[in-house]
This record gives structure tokens, C-alpha cells and sequence, in this order.
């Protein structure tokens, strides 16, 4: 099972339980609260001559510098 089916049949799980666990409370408002790990991907791409950034990181930074006929993608972590 990958990891991500396994990631969201654990939060049914958990939710389908509170659920279960609280009959009483039905009419009253619930906040169940969901703590998961995202992992960062992050893809470079050149399409048209020019750098694409694709990414759901936000401990880098990118730039892209030109210079006559070449370009040059810097990137730095944070």
C-alpha cells in the first residue's frame, strides 16, 4: 500500500473513531484537529527556454541570471 492510501486510511480511521467515541455530542460542534508530514518536492523544468519552478518547499530560493545566449538557475538553501 503506498504510503499515501495508508496516510488517509489512518485519518479515516481516527476520525471515523472520534466519531464513534463521542455519540452524545452529535448535535454540538467538534474540532478534530489533523497534524500530518508533507514531504517537500520540488521540480526544475525548461520549457521555451525558460525555468520553471515547481515546489511546495520554502527553504530555498531560486534566481535566474542571464548573460547573451546563456542562462544560469542559481538556487540556495535556506
Amino acid at each position: 500500500m503506498s504510503r499515501f492510501r495508508h496516510t488517509i486510511l489512518i485519518t479515516l480511521i481516527v476520525a471515523l473513531t472520534s466519531l464513534s467515541a463521542f455519540p452524545a455530542a452529535m448535535n454540538e460542534s467538534v474540532t478534530l484537529r489533523l497534524v500530518a508530514y508533507i514531504p517537500e518536492r520540488t521540480s526544475f523544468s525548461v520549457v521555451a527556454d525558460e525555468f520553471h519552478v515547481n515546489s511546495n518547499a520554502n527553504n530555498f530560493t531560486y534566481s535566474v541570471h542571464h548573460e547573451e545566449l546563456t542562462r544560469t538557475l542559481v538556487v540556495v538553501a535556506r
